[in-house]
């Protein structure tokens, strides 16, 4: 046996093993900075006397992207419904209920029977808000709402406990839009959402978040074309007064905006 050749092979293995734990070490020491960090950027809502949800949205595996929707055309829906009618260039649909429908905030299964019989695309609609006057159903997306949008609504309105008629536009040929930087991308945490909130100082000692949903956010709004993007909505009550806020729900810097 060659001892010359087989001691240089031994210092050679025994050089890389040495090698591997130093890069396994140093990959732990590294997690372990990163653990403490974020530990050390959460936020204590307890401490801070905020009160939040106790069981919020996951995200696990939960990627989504920008997308281009257009305003849905009745023009063509309304010359066969003649109990209909069209406003603004046909995408706004207009009409009276057909029966009696009473409705209140306990009683909502007939109206909601009814948008899914009776209503264009009414399963692309879910029940957002009622109140005596009226009834406001938001478009869905893949299970997501299209939130606060006046292109993608259905209202009912309500006389004496019973809905009337209804108002209602639609977005449709909903798709990724263009853009070589459109891949879809992880959604950032309600819990992350609710503390970008706290840090631009939009919560404050004694707030209590009392509802946070996702769904799409218009950021680009022309007349019949819209692009939309994931955001979180997020109910704050600040002294007896509700706001609900839009937080970007992808990047690293999400930007906030109050709803009006």
């Amino acid at each position: 046996m060659n001892w010359k050749r087989a001691k240089t092979a031994f210092i050679f293995v025994f050089i890389l093993v040495n090698i591997m734990l130093i890069v396994i070490y140093a990959n732990k020491v590294n997690q372990s900075h990163i653990q403490d960090s974020e530990q050390e950027n959460k936020v204590n809502f307890k401490q801070e006397q905020i009160s939040i949800p106790g069981d919020l949205p996951t995200t696990k595996n939960l990627k989504t992207q920008l997308l281009t929707a257009r305003s849905n055309d009745f023009s063509e829906y309304a010359k066969s419904h003649s109990k209909v009618a069209t406003e603004n260039d046909g995408t706004t649909l207009k009409g009276d209920i057909d029966r009696t429908i009473e409705v209140s905030e306990d009683q909502t299964d007939d109206l909601k029977a009814y948008v899914r019989d009776k209503i264009y695309d009414g399963k692309a609609y879910e029940l957002r808000s009622i109140n005596d006057d009226e009834a406001v159903f938001e478009q869905v997306h893949k299970g997501f709402p299209v939130m606060d949008n006046s292109k993608a609504r259905l209202t009912f309105k309500i006389e004496n406990g019973k809905a009337t008629r209804f108002e209602q536009t639609l977005m449709s040929h909903i798709k990724p839009s263009n853009g070589e930087n459109n891949e879809p991308e992880q959604v950032n945490s309600a819990r992350s959402a609710i503390e970008t909130l706290y840090f631009n100082r939009y919560l404050e000692r004694h707030d209590e978040v009392s509802n946070i949903h996702l769904g799409y956010y218009t950021v680009v709004k022309e007349p019949n074309v819209q692009v939309l993007q994931s955001n979180w909505a997020i109910d704050v009550k600040h002294k007896g007064k509700t706001t609900t806020y839009y937080v970007e729900a992808v990047g690293n810097d999400p930007h906030v905006v109050k709803e009006n």
